[in-house]
């Protein structure tokens, strides 16, 4: 049972803004969750959800709100991510707030097994992962294609408004003719012809992640129907059933699992055996929420490199006591970092009680 849970609202500065179809981020509010229980067995979690719903419905705000009443719901409960989905089902939606919760029952179990979260996960010690970059000013873009191809990446995803798309690909190919590149739409495309889809189909792209809103199902089937490129969904898949429905209708030919969109490690994991091919994205999470999701990305199974990148590729300082590192395109995972609980308390601008 719980003894104390608290939330700390951190703001992170990203060394580069962050560049996506829909905004430009410069800094991150994240949430990070401190459970103990009774037992004096500590979990920790991260609530990924970004301060406005550009990407999806959830908010730093709902992610607070529904927090309390998760502790609501689970007060004289055994705190275990097995009996965690069922406790909470009466919460219909926030995945994002229910997967920050269920990552600390998972290391409170963890430690229950007197164990690591990566001995119980039985997960592996690296990962091979990509390069996300935004698309800028040109000779820095295809500045930083050269940097992560020298740098052995084996997948490159470029994200972009739709009328920079076109352009900047058409002089990216030029330069990088065989490059493994995708892009990311974060459901942007829904205003373009068929004829803009074409022309990107003619490049040769591992995927178009997300061409239109989450719920365009019939859009996204007439759309993969017209192409050759594989159609990956994102912000579409919130549970396997999304996934049975992807599958049945042909809207789609893989999936981005990201733990923490699905609503945790549990269906994550359930996504992953219906054997629909997938890949692993990160949420621009601060090094907590990011080791959670390197776990499960080390598992057998994914199509194509990870979206995740080291401790010193995203923001000025970080919260883990140990740094996730690149070596030659792969996440090396370490055995059980910690949250450095020090500095996220003297960072914190925000911290809430919950019990």
């Amino acid at each position: 049972m719980i003894r104390h849970a608290e939330l700390y609202i951190v703001p992170l500065t990203f060394k580069h803004p962050i560049v996506t179809a829909h905004s430009v981020l410069s800094t991150r509010r994240t949430i990070i969750l401190r459970l103990e229980t009774t037992d004096g067995l500590i979990g920790y979690g991260e609530g990924v959800a970004f301060e406005t719903p550009w990407y999806t419905a959830e908010t730093v705000r709902s992610t607070i709100d529904v927090s309390t009443l998760i502790t609501n719901l689970l007060a004289g409960q055994s705190v275990s991510p097995h009996s965690f989905p069922a406790l909470v089902r009466s919460i219909i939606g926030h995945p994002m707030a229910k997967a920050m919760w269920e990552s600390a029952c998972w290391e409170i179990e963890a430690a229950r097994q007197q164990k690591t979260l990566k001995q119980l996960l039985d997960a592996g010690d690296t990962v091979d992962c990509g390069r996300t970059i935004g698309i800028g000013l040109l000779a820095q873009t295809l500045k930083s294609i050269e940097g992560a191809l020298e740098s052995g990446f084996d997948r490159i995803k470029l994200k972009a408004a739709p009328e920079e798309l076109l352009y900047s690909l058409n002089e990216i190919r030029a330069v990088f003719p065989d490059a493994p590149l995708m892009i990311d739409l974060n459901g942007s495309g829904v205003e373009q012809p068929l004829s803009w889809f074409e022309q990107l189909d003619a490049h040769r792209l591992l995927m178009i992640e997300q061409p239109y809103p989450s719920t365009y199902w019939a859009a996204s089937t007439d759309l993969q129907v017209r192409l050759e490129t594989p159609i990956c969904l994102d912000e579409s898949i919130t549970c396997r059933q999304d996934v049975e429905t992807m599958t049945r209708l042909g809207a789609g030919r893989i999936v981005n699992i990201k733990p923490a969109r699905v609503g945790g490690l549990t269906e994550a994991l359930a996504i992953r055996e219906t054997n629909v091919p997938y890949w692993v994205g990160g949420m621009y999470e601060s090094a907590i929420g990011r080791y959670h999701t390197l776990l499960f990305a080390t598992l057998s199974g994914a199509a194509y490199p990870a979206d995740m990148a080291g401790t010193s590729a995203y923001f000025e300082t970080d919260l883990l006591d140990t740094p996730l590192e690149v070596n030659g395109g792969q996440l090396i995972i370490p055995d059980d970092p910690r949250p450095d609980w020090a500095k996220i308390r003297r960072l914190a601008e925000e911290t809430i009680q919950l019990k």
